[in-house]
């Protein structure tokens, strides 16, 4: 009887680890669901946008991502004005920075910012309240420049 109570014990046990360790494994795979989309207008192209507003979203932002198309990208939306940096963690492809003022003016640019740049940390020279993270090239190929105006419409 005793032996049979201790292999009962051992079993729950194991399967109370095995379930909080299913739970946890499940929170670090599981992609956090982005606030909302919109569409940002840059130079004469539309990108569809997955937009990161709160700090959660900010942190994670595209790191461990598949890879973007050229008409997707991602904006962060902060809360005040600031030199906001951005580093290449987890990252799996190289992508163009885009920094742009509270009224959607571009203030920096950085371009094809690889994976291996990584712990690097990018900064505007100017604050900045609002960032687009779009496909590596694309910058180049729109001519787009500091002092360009962006649209965004949030859907």
């Amino acid at each position: 009887m005793m032996k049979s109570n201790k292999i009962i014990i051992t079993l729950s046990i194991c399967a109370i680890f095995v379930g909080v360790l299913v739970y946890f494994l499940n929170q670090i795979t599981t992609p956090i669901q982005v606030s909302s989309q919109g569409e940002v207008i840059l130079g004469e192209k539309a990108f569809l946008v997955e937009v990161a507003d709160t700090d959660t979203l900010r942190t994670r932002g595209l790191s461990g991502h598949v890879p973007l198309s050229e008409e997707e990208g991602m904006l962060f939306i902060f809360d005040r004005p600031d030199n906001y940096g951005f580093w290449m963690k987890d990252m799996n492809f190289p992508i163009d920075i885009v920094w742009m003022d509270e009224s959607l003016k571009i203030v920096h640019i950085e371009k094809n910012i690889s994976p291996e740049t990584y712990p690097k940390v990018l900064r505007p020279t100017e604050k900045s309240l609002f960032v687009l993270e779009i496909s590596a090239g694309q910058s180049d190929l729109l001519n787009i420049k500091v002092g360009d105006e962006v649209k965004f419409l949030r859907k």
